[in-house]
């Protein structure tokens, strides 16, 4: 059984409707970067879910670091249901700091038992229970630090592979400080910030030839340089960097999270 929906973005972030208990669906941000799938805690509360804190040492939230509270909770999209499991709950109004509300976030403990399909270009994500069928190009990845992070193999000016996270819910590919200067690339600051769970950083921008994954790649882009560290307690687990949305937009990045494979489709001339 599939779930296939035209999809919304906001801030290169993107939107599928969730279901909970039956009810819904609402907005939730796809993240392959978060570790569990979260309830906003106004959610939780509007639907009337019980909710408990943990009494575990090890709970963290979704950026790695963050104490939450917990509730049990049936998920589906469309006619995709996924049994009853444990979900986060966490204010995310508040901790996201920006405009709009957020129903929640859809985390590795739901995406883990599927094949995802996400195509920016024709605003189309899919999601199948189980592993993939198709007769594509595939990598493998593994799970960095037995953690739900996604690892594949980066080239960056032709030097690799450097092992960096695939995450849907990164706006911008990312470089970190001692990758970059091992490879020379000059970062220059530029006027903005990274806004994450563990704070707020400055950024700095520094330009490359070629990003490539296998044959998928991009040229004449930025990298965003910056210690993951200090935005979030799980970038210290990320040696290299981040594969965002600015690589993602150009083609259709398929995950099967039971056979640990990945696969990149261009879509630049589709």
């Amino acid at each position: 059984m599939d779930f296939e929906v035209s999809m919304e973005t906001s801030g290169n972030l993107v939107k599928v409707p969730v279901g909970v208990n039956g009810q819904g669906p609402f907005i939730f941000d796809l993240d392959t970067g978060a570790s569990a799938t979260t309830l906003s805690k106004k959610l939780a509360e509007k639907l009337g879910i019980e909710i408990r804190k943990s009494n575990r040492s090890d709970a963290r939230g979704i950026g790695g670091g963050v104490p939450t509270e917990f509730a049990d909770a049936t998920i589906n999209l469309g006619a995709l249901e996924f049994e009853v499991d444990e979900v986060y709950v966490l204010d995310l109004d508040s901790m996201l700091r920006c405009a709009g509300e957020h129903g929640g976030v859809l985390g590795y403990t739901t995406l883990k038992h599927c094949t995802m399909s996400l195509s920016y270009s024709k605003k189309r994500f899919k999601l199948s229970k189980g592993s993939s069928s198709l007769n594509l190009e595939w990598g493998k990845f593994h799970y960095i630090q037995d953690t739900h992070l996604i690892g594949i193999p980066v080239h960056i000016n032709g030097s690799g592979p450097y092992e960096f996270v695939l995450d849907t819910g990164a706006g911008n590919s990312v470089v970190t400080p001692e990758l970059a200067k091992k490879l020379g690339l000059e970062a220059k600051e530029f006027p903005g910030i990274a806004r994450g769970i563990g704070g707020d950083v400055q950024l700095k921008l520094a330009p490359v030839e070629t990003l490539s994954v296998g044959s998928a790649q991009i040229e004449n882009t930025q990298l965003v340089v910056v210690d993951l560290s200090l935005v979030s307690p799980k970038g210290k687990l990320i040696d290299n960097g981040i594969i965002g949305y600015d690589f993602l937009r150009n083609f259709e990045t398929i995950i099967d999270y039971p056979e640990q494979q990945f696969s990149f489709i261009d879509e630049r001339d589709s």
